[in-house]
């Protein structure tokens, strides 16, 4: 059930927006069937058979996780762009070596974020901090149940204190991190390990099953009760720390832990049917095979949601059941492999890192198709530039640095002129504009003020579901703008922020909760910045292509321009429509439509303008096009009387 549940996540059913919790869910689940395994080797041993344990790790793990990976990898090399691919190898190589979670974070990969290109192996993250816990547990068990020893009868009781402080570090950790850095908070093994040490001390404290004998009566209750719980974490998603979300999956599944395991009931029948014993057999392969399965059919085609989830759930199933059948249970009945522990623990190391540093980096990018423009008799197509360098334009994507100048306190002054005072602030989208309108000032003698972070829209009081990463940057200088904005005063603030994530190219309604947040936002945010008595001047969103649909990438495998294009819905984004609408109702206000200057043949959107590539991802202009619109803005600005003409 934890697994299916982050299938729906992945999948993007809006119905799942928090089926992320399966993967806390299996966390808790985790420590504590583990703890379990080695308590009974302690209690009936006197120690931990580490040899037994971790052969018997490597061979549930290793066979199915290596197949999958190279499985993977083959079929995305035909697929990915070179830049994506080598990208891809990386994550692989630290897949196999079971760090997978550190190279994310090094990688600042936001797990929520999912507009962005998806690495097809990002969920190894979770299998990476299990395994690290595997390596480590049995070590420091054995070793608190050897200190703790000379206590006596005391013994367990000295364990299950020194690991409660344990997890609740590991939690205070995670809780702070979770401000300063999500990605880091929800990745990291450390800030991992109170859930997973939660299941341990369920383990160790049977008395607590025995104790729940006594309310045999209410267990239904209870596990309906944890049940309806988990239902509503995983159905429903608030923006705000998943830490606090975990904690709460966290003590949920203890509680149905325990429901199950003291009194038979329908919930207890009903796991324990055959079919639903046989899906958490090969719960382990379907967690592998559904996120490439999603990464590699998005790659193909467009689907809705619920036909993703369709798609992964039937084809990540059968292919983990084919798994389980042909491999993972050759190697897990072995006798012959239970007689040589030792030998499958140094066979399994050798394998993983060979593998990591020998095989991977020998399996070549397919070729795919040449960059050279085929034509027929009643089509000519336009071939891709002899100069173009994939690689370099993605390289310099955050390549739109500005120095800020002393003396202005919190506010980043970038240019102190003589002509009006101009605030920029937006998102990521004002980002990629901020090098284009330094130039601008800089050329018409302005004065100009940053504002503008990731992720980050100008609208008050208003964040961007899925982009934990940036919030705490967001929060803290956008509501510093906003608070010292009157005495700033400044002449003119230019917002911009992002055209909506498009599903099958059509923009989402305005009716989620979300949605109605962001008109409100926009109404209030427009009203409080014109009341210090500046003109507000909008940069409506500018056109993005469908989700899981790259330009850049596109031109990496593309015979021709005209491969990567893409349709921008005709329709006014209504966001942009709302905008337009308080701008012909104030005359402090106004917007600037630059559609047709990144896409001239709009609704068509082609990925190359006058020579220049137009976009590095999905809705984010290149530094080099952004330089281009200069010139649109300055007249755009002048036209209105906003800057000296």
């Amino acid at each position: 059930m934890a697994v299916y549940l982050v299938v729906a996540f992945h999948s993007g059913m809006a119905r799942f927006t928090g089926g992320f919790i399966g993967v806390d869910v299996f966390f808790v689940l985790s420590g504590y069937l583990v703890t379990q395994v080695l308590l009974r080797d302690i209690s009936g041993k006197g120690n931990v058979r580490f040899a037994r344990f971790y052969a018997r790790r490597f061979r549930r793990l290793l066979p199915a996780s290596v197949i999958t990976l190279l499985g993977t990898l083959i079929v995305y090399s035909w697929l990915a762009s070179p830049v994506e691919f080598e990208a891809a190898t990386h994550a692989v190589r630290a897949a196999l070596l079971y760090v997978a979670n550190w190279f994310f974070i090094r990688e600042s990969t936001d797990y929520f974020a999912t507009n962005a290109s998806p690495s097809p192996v990002l969920h190894f993250w979770s299998l990476a901090v299990e395994e690290q816990f595997y390596l480590v547990w049995p070590v420091v068990l054995a070793a608190l149940a050897g200190v703790a020893a000379r206590l006596g009868r005391h013994r367990w009781n000295a364990v299950r204190i020194i690991l409660m402080v344990l997890a609740s570090a590991s939690l205070a950790w995670a809780w702070v991190l979770s401000t300063s850095s999500p990605t880091r908070a929800y990745y990291g093994t450390d800030t991992r390990a109170y859930q997973l040490l939660a299941g341990a001390l369920l383990a160790m404290t049977p008395a607590a099953l025995a104790r729940a004998r006594r309310l045999d009566r209410l267990a239904p209750a209870v596990a309906l009760a944890a049940t309806a719980g988990l239902v509503i974490l995983s159905t429903s998603y608030v923006p705000g720390r998943p830490v606090a979300r975990g904690v709460g999956t966290c003590i949920l599944t203890l509680l149905l832990i325990v429901s199950l395991e003291r009194r038979d009931g329908w919930l207890r029948r009903g796991l324990s049917s055959k079919p639903m014993v046989e899906l958490g057999r090969i719960s382990y392969g379907t967690y592998l095979w559904h996120w490439p399965v999603i990464v590699i059919t998005l790659r193909l085609v467009t689907l809705a949601p619920w036909k993703v989830a369709v798609v992964a759930t039937v084809v990540g199933t059968a292919l983990a059941s084919l798994s389980a059948v042909l491999v993972e249970g050759r190697f897990r009945r072995s006798d012959r492999l239970d007689r040589v522990p030792r030998l499958v623990v140094a066979v399994g190391l050798g394998v993983s890192i060979v593998t990591a540093l020998v095989v991977i980096p020998a399996i070549p990018r397919s070729p795919g198709s040449a960059n050279v423009a085929q034509a027929d008799d009643d089509l000519i197509l336009t071939p891709i530039p002899a100069d173009f360098d994939q690689q370099e334009i993605y390289d310099e994507r955050y390549d739109h640095k500005v120095p800020c100048l002393g003396g202005g306190g919190r506010f980043c002054y970038v240019t102190r002129g003589s002509g009006p005072t101009v605030l920029l602030m937006g998102d990521s989208n004002a980002v990629m504009l901020q090098e284009a309108v330094y130039e601008m000032a800089k050329a018409e003698d302005l004065t100009l003020v940053f504002a503008q972070a990731r992720a980050c829209s100008w609208q008050r009081d208003f964040f961007y579901q899925g982009h934990q990463n940036e919030r705490a940057t967001c929060e803290r200088r956008r509501e510093f703008a906003y608070e010292n904005m009157a005495r700033l005063q400044p002449d003119l603030v230019i917002a911009i922020g992002v055209y909506e994530a498009q599903a099958e190219g059509r923009p989402q309604f305005t009716g989620s909760p979300s949605n109605r947040r962001l008109r409100d936002a926009t109404d209030a945010s427009a009203k409080a910045i014109m009341a210090t008595g500046a003109h507000l001047t909008v940069i409506e969103p500018l056109p993005r292509a469908p989700v899981h649909e790259n330009p850049l990438d596109c031109l990496g495998t593309a015979s021709s321009q005209e491969e990567c294009r893409f349709i921008s819905h005709p329709d006014a984004y209504w966001v942009t429509s709302d905008l337009r609408k308080l701008a012909s109702e104030n005359d402090q206000m106004s917007t600037i439509d630059m559609s047709r200057d990144v896409c001239p043949a709009l609704p068509i959107c082609d990925p190359f303008v006058n020579g220049v590539v137009v976009r590095w991802d999905d809705a984010h202009l290149t530094r080099r096009f952004s330089l281009t619109l200069i010139p649109v803005l300055t007249d755009a600005l002048k036209s209105r009387d906003l800057i000296p003409a």
